[in-house]
């Protein structure tokens, strides 16, 4: 156990590059043995694409799912070799955003890595079928939420577009159509947002628009063995702690048509006492975003073997066997 409260934090679509993971593929046998599995179960190469590219494949919902999670998981299972002892024992708590929820709730006890890949597959593939007129997402930082949306009236007449991910004080995600969200962003940027553009996410993600997918992917979890998570598991949906199996399975579907509550996951941390965050996956978006909320939580990326080395430094300096 560790002397010090951690929470282990899981990326989600967004955070994907070219040549992620590759180092730690090379230098840890357990890493390309969770990719190996990863693919043999959606039948796609997962290192190949995650390594080489195309960007327009990696950047694909269900490459970008699978290849997340497979480098997520493989983060999670070198520290577990380390200290011999599974990430829920490790971590105080375990959290991901978006479909990092699944690698988190794999790594929480909650899910078989086969059942979490294969619904990281079929949640995909669904939202994929159900945007039918083109649509994506959109970053809008240095704006206030009343800001924000008066801007989304700038839609009106383009189609649809919503507040989908609420991920710091002045940082949203907009889900919606593509000449919604055009009209929106160039609204942002007359009102002086620092930031203002689209995401490489292909899919118009947590809004309305997903609604055929949410009842698809609730259908499918009826078959889903969910267990208790072991440790702290927060939703997305509630920003709370959810221990019950069919809480976590309605909060998976609710999480289709409904916003990330990221902020306010966050700004629970200080009321757990935890004091530092290791993101686990590609990128270090959650971060940045940990660090900005300034809620007394020390941060660290791990996406490279580097990064990994220091996180088990550290680790180790606090673990207690």
């Amino acid at each position: 156990m560790m002397n010090e409260k951690i929470v282990f934090v899981f990326p989600g679509q967004g955070s994907q590059y070219i040549g992620m993971g590759h180092d730690l593929f090379q230098e840890y046998p357990v890493v390309r043995y969770t990719f190996e599995q990863v693919s043999d179960i959606s039948h796609k190469d997962i290192a190949k694409v995650c390594f080489n590219g195309p960007a327009d494949v990696l950047n694909r919902p269900e490459w970008t799912s699978l290849g997340t999670f497979a480098h997520s998981v493989s983060i999670a299972r070198i520290i577990e070799e380390h200290f011999s002892s599974p990430l829920y024992n490790i971590g105080y708590a375990i959290v991901g955003h978006s479909m990092g929820q699944y690698s988190a709730l794999h790594c929480a006890g909650s899910l078989t890595l086969g059942d979490a890949a294969r619904l990281l597959s079929a949640r995909s593939t669904y939202m994929s079928m159900t945007d039918k007129m083109g649509g994506g997402m959109a970053c809008i930082i240095g704006l206030s939420q009343e800001d924000v949306e008066t801007c989304l009236f700038s839609a009106t007449g383009h189609g649809y577009a919503a507040i989908s991910n609420h991920n710091a004080r002045d940082q949203f995600i907009i889900s919606g159509q593509n000449a919604a969200l055009d009209a929106v962003i160039a609204r942002a940027q007359e009102k002086g947002a620092r930031l203002a553009k689209r995401l490489n996410v292909a899919v118009p993600a947590h809004c309305a628009l997903m609604e055929n997918a949410e009842i698809l992917l609730r259908r499918r979890l009826e078959s889903i063995d969910v267990l208790p998570p072991k440790t702290n598991w927060f939703s997305n949906q509630t920003a709370n702690v959810m221990t019950n199996p069919q809480d976590v399975k309605d909060s998976l579907a609710d999480q289709m048509t409904h916003g990330v509550r990221w902020l306010d996951i966050m700004e629970k941390f200080p009321q757990y006492n935890i004091s530092t965050a290791y993101e686990l996956g590609p990128g270090k978006t959650l971060t940045g975003l940990i660090r900005r909320a300034n809620v007394g939580v020390d941060s660290r990326h791990t996406d490279t073997l580097k990064n990994v080395r220091v996180m088990i430094d550290n680790l180790e300096k606090n673990f207690s066997r």
